[in-house]
Formats: C-alpha cells, structure tokens, sequence
C-alpha cells in the first residue's frame, strides 16, 4: 500500500489516512512478527489501527484484535478516534462489546490486558491480525501466549500476523529488544524461536512530518532524563539504567560515545598508524558464562578507542589465549587488563593467567569492585579531550566494531539494595571495559614529538663561531 485512503463524503472527497514512508513499509511487510520501535511522535498508534483497517477491509469477515496494557491507556489512544473512523468507512462502532464491524463482515476489537489472569480471556480466541500497543508495557508470558491467538484457516487467503509498536520504555523493555533487535533468544528455553519471524523497524520524530518536531522536542526535554531519552532519541533507558551518562549519540545526531568509522590520526585509519599504543582488557569466564577480550587503543592526547572485541563460550584458557595474540598480530600491545580472579590456582597447577602467559599474553590484575567499574567508567564517559569524549565506541565495521558492548551498555542496572554498585547480569563487556578504565593506560607517543622538556634539550652551538 502506497496511497492515500479516501472516501466521498456529500460529493467531496476527503483523505482518511495519508500514509508517510515509514508507515508504507510496516503496512508493506509479510513478517509473521513485526515492531515498529521508535521515539514519541512517530504515529505508531495510528499506523497500527490503519493496518487493521486495511486488512479488515480487504478481506469479509477478517477478525483483528488491538490490545493496550490498560483500559485508560485504550480510551485515550484508539477509542478516541474509533467512532469517527468507523462512521466514514461505513461501518459502525459498539462501545459495549468495543468491537468495530466493517460492511463486508469483518470486525476489530479493541481489549486491554491489565493483568497474567487478562491472558486467559484471549485463550479460546482466534484473530487473523494482533496488534500490541506500546508492546513494552507487556511481559513475555502475556505476548506469547496471547500470540497464539494469531491463527488463520488453512484455505484462508492470508496469513495470521502479529504487529506491535513501541517506545524503548516499559517492564517488557529486555525481552522485547531480545526478540525482534538482539534477536539473542535462550534457544534452550525457546527451541522453536526463529530470528527471521521477527523483523524491527525503526523511526524518529524526522519521519513524521505532520508534527511540529521543534514544539514536541521542546515539551519533552522538560521530563526527567531516561523519559526524554527514550522519547526523544529511542534509547534503551530507564531510572534503574546504570550508565545513564552513556550516550549513543548527541540530540543534534551527533556520534558521541559511539561512532560509525575507525578514526584517523595525521590521515590515516587508526590500524595503520604503526607507533600508536594498543591495549586489551579480559573478562574471563567458561561456561554460562562467557570470556570477553576488549581491545582498545590510546591517542597521544588520551583519548581511548575500543575498536574490536571477541567472546569465547566453553573455551579452555589455552585456546583463548592464542585466538587474542593472533587477533592482535600487528599491533604493539603494552599490556592486558584482566579479572583478578584469572590468577587464583584453585586447586590447579596453573592459574588462568599464567596459562595465557605461557601462550604469549601476559595479563595484569585489576580490582574486581563493582563500585569502582562503575566510577572507572563515568570518568571515561563525562571526559571531554579537544570536544570529544574520552572514550568512543566503534560500531559493527568489517571485521572491526564492538556490537556486544554496545548493545549491554544499556542494559546495566543499578544493584537495588546497593544503588552506587552495578547490578549482576549480562555484564561481561561492561566489566571488561572497566579493567581497562581502572588501569589508566597512558597515551601513545609520536616519534616525531619530543618527549624531553625544552629545558633538559642541549642548546646547539651558533653557527660560524668556532667552539674549544
């Protein structure tokens, strides 16, 4: 669909829904599973009641069904327009039953679900289109098993789908990024999981041009600040959120803590300024959990890069050992920051980091204190170095770029018994960074820059005057 709807009404035509581009691509898309994920403002509301329109319409007697968490967020959103919508596309809308009939036979029902025992009202239930508004209002259980409502005969000339639209704030927030953006589901616990079935779209307020961007940015930077971060830029936020300093991004669109291409320094990529200084920070773990290398490198003016990362699950201590040194042939290491723990026997007669040693990376200690991770960071992250953070981030570039940090950056919570400390949890390339941040690296040095102070240099003796 890529037109206007419209009707006749008394002789003049009037547009009822004049999709913009993101919206023609959800209604566009044949995912069994779709999000449309973004900040306040987008429509995402209005583009999910439309394309339950539109299939109502297309097909007698389709049944859809859009659900909202609560009944007073259902009456401000959809059953504020519901009425009117139905009346020019000719059909009628009960406020008993909240159930939209269409001429053809087909019907939309709006329900919420406030609570686990809601689910069991949609059991029994059958719908050809299910759409969650704001879907991290919703737990994992209530999505599942409401989706399976989705059902479609075997003769029925479409296929049953389930659509969503959300704002990255909500209780559901975790797994619904696990589902359609990380798409890193526990096969074990969801064997039947399917990454392909999931699709995310995403869109900012510059993607609705019906709305006053300027005003609506102007009100939302009044709210507290993990509200208008996530309403505002679409981050993965909340008042729990550990590094709420960590910014993806300037609100002008600017790269910040994470950019998109390897810096240069004197107009070359970073890999191929052969005199600069790299360091590696290690997480060690075996099974669940995993062993994470963080690699890094420091600018003669202190500015650190992390640029390449790996992970290891179920690995011996050996075999990790020889995949760094070879990750890091070119590069002149000063040294590798590590767990503390790598280095306590256990009954064995060789620590983890004199096995690493003996393989070529000898490693040094840091202090494994969750409170210092998170001070080490926050002085890397509030940092400015000639306008720009102390620490940046390479994004996904070739075989360089740390997806892993970036994606567990936001999901770091505060301990709640322990505000100050940094919560158990996917932790292992915050934790990395942060051996790295307590370790103080110091800068690279120039070959072409002096490092003896003008004062200690011998003065050169004039020329054309004859010396004893």
């Amino acid at each position: 669909m890529s037109g206007a709807i419209t009707t006749t009404l008394n002789g003049v035509e009037r547009t009822l829904y004049a999709p913009h581009p993101h919206q023609v691509k959800f209604h566009a898309s044949t995912a069994p599973n779709l999000l449309a994920l973004g900040t306040r403002g987008t429509g995402k509301s209005l583009t999910l009641r439309w394309d339950a329109h539109i299939r109502c319409l297309m097909v007698p007697n389709f049944r859809a069904l859009i659900i909202r968490r609560t009944m007073p967020e259902l009456r401000s959103s959809h059953l504020a327009f519901i009425d009117a919508e139905m009346k020019l596309l000719g059909g009628t809308f009960l406020h008993t039953t909240f159930q939209a009939k269409y001429p053809n036979g087909s019907t939309l029902t709006f329900r919420h679900c406030e609570t686990e025992a809601d689910v069991m009202n949609f059991l029994s239930s059958e719908y050809g289109y299910i759409g969650f508004d704001e879907l991290s209002t919703f737990t994992l259980e209530q999505f599942l098993k409401i989706s399976a409502a989705a059902r479609a005969p075997v003769d029925a000339p479409y296929r049953a789908v389930v659509r969503a639209g959300s704002n990255p704030l909500g209780i559901g927030a975790d797994w619904m990024y696990s589902w359609f953006v990380d798409k890193d589901v526990d096969y074990v616990e969801f064997p039947d999981y399917r990454p392909d079935d999931f699709e995310m779209q995403f869109s900012t307020l510059e993607d609705n041009p019906s709305l006053d961007a300027t005003e609506y940015k102007a009100r939302l930077r009044n709210l507290p600040e993990f509200v208008r971060r996530a309403w505002l830029l679409g981050e993965r936020v909340d008042e729990n959120t550990y590094f709420m300093d960590f910014h993806k991004s300037t609100e002008d669109g600017k790269p910040w803590h994470c950019i998109d291409i390897v810096p240069t320094y004197d107009g070359k990529p970073l890999y191929m300024v052969d005199w600069l200084t790299y360091y590696r920070a290690v997480d060690w773990g075996y099974s669940p959990d995993p062993a994470v290398c963080l690699w890094f490198v420091v600018l003669p003016n202190r500015r650190a890069i992390c640029f390449k990362e790996r992970h290891w699950k179920s690995t011996l201590a050996d075999k990790v050992a020889q995949d760094i040194k070879s990750d890091s042939a070119g590069m002149k290491v000063a040294e590798t920051f590590c767990d503390p723990t790598m280095l306590i026997k256990e009954g064995q007669d060789y620590s983890i980091g004199e096995i690493f040693e003996r393989n070529g990376v000898p490693v040094t200690a840091m202090q494994n204190d969750r409170i210092l991770f998170g001070y080490a960071i926050h002085e890397f992250l509030n940092t400015e170095i000639d306008g720009l953070p102390k620490l940046q981030i390479l994004k996904p570039n070739g075989m360089l770029g740390c997806p892993d940090l970036i994606k567990t950056f936001p999901m770091q919570r505060r301990d709640p018994l322990h505000p100050s400390k940094l919560a158990n949890g996917n932790d292992h390339w915050v934790v990395a960074l942060a051996y790295f941040c307590m370790g103080q690296a110091p800068p690279s040095r120039s070959p072409l820059v002096s490092t003896i102070p003008p004062w200690m240099r011998p003065k050169r003796a004039p020329r054309n005057v004859a010396t004893v």
